[in-house]
């Protein structure tokens, strides 16, 4: 009774057993549950009672409440600050800003880089509606399977939450919300995250030793090189080290297509 597309989440315990009653061959249908068949929801007082939901429609207030809830090497944040973090998503000037533009960089990067072109393409570059909702339930899959729950999805997407970009992601969050007390004392003391100058610097470290020979794998940074575009700061050697991997022939362009 249901016309397609249509999406549908089911964030309730034991979501699987739906998704697991779904016809195959059906593209322009997407299913995502919050757990496995035989999954209970987590029960945690530090998260909210909706977690697969908050990560769907809110990923980074999600994603710092769920960080401030871990272990930190640099600062420990009561989640009741949060809220109280300067700036609007769609200004990459602020701090909630740039948040938003170094998570969008990652789960874009981590999904070209696990996902088949044709799925990826289809998932992540047809509609923006999808490609938001697909980049945050990566972010989703990553805060339940703390808590011993397996996220699942039609069409399926293979296990990412121990994708080293992840490691980029906590550090960048660590070293913003560092920096919190004093912003929210003058938002002027802002000092923004070195997440793409370093990652620029790891492509670059990949051109010199990775891109020699007939080494023909695609860099894990290509994506976040290619979002480094929209940055005025970082444009010209976005362009001089995207220049240099083209010359390596018809196969670099076809990856940087593919983004």
């Amino acid at each position: 009774w249901m016309g397609t597309p249509s999406i549908f989440v089911f964030d309730c315990s034991n979501g699987g057993v739906l998704i697991s009653h779904h016809q195959a061959g059906d593209e322009d249908l997407i299913m995502l549950a919050a757990c496995s068949a035989g999954e209970l929801l987590p029960q945690n007082p530090d998260l909210p009672a909706d977690v697969f939901t908050s990560c769907l429609t809110t990923p980074i207030q999600m994603a710092l409440l769920w960080f401030s809830t871990r272990p930190s090497p640099l600062v420990h944040v009561q989640p009741g600050i949060i809220d109280q973090i300067p700036g609007q998503l769609n200004n990459r000037k602020t701090i909630m800003g740039e948040l938003n533009w170094i998570f969008t960089a990652i789960t874009d990067t981590i999904a070209w880089n696990i996902l088949p072109p044709d799925l990826f393409q289809r998932l992540f570059r047809q509609d923006l509606l999808v490609a938001s909702i697909f980049r945050n339930f990566i972010l989703a899959e990553r805060v339940l399977r703390s808590v011993n729950c397996t996220p699942v999805s039609v069409p399926p997407l293979p296990p990412s939450f121990q994708h080293p970009l992840w490691s980029a992601w906590d550090l960048a969050v660590d070293v913003c919300l560092s920096q919190l007390p004093a912003v929210l004392e003058n938002p002027e003391s802002y000092v923004h995250s070195s997440f793409f100058t370093e990652q620029l610097t790891g492509f670059e470290v990949w051109l010199e030793l990775g891109g020699q020979g007939d080494n023909k794998n695609k860099p894990l940074e290509l994506p976040i090189v290619l979002q480094v575009l929209l940055s005025q700061a970082h444009r010209v050697r976005a362009l001089c080290l995207l220049a240099r991997f083209l010359d390596m022939g018809s196969w670099a362009v076809n990856h940087a297509l593919s983004v």
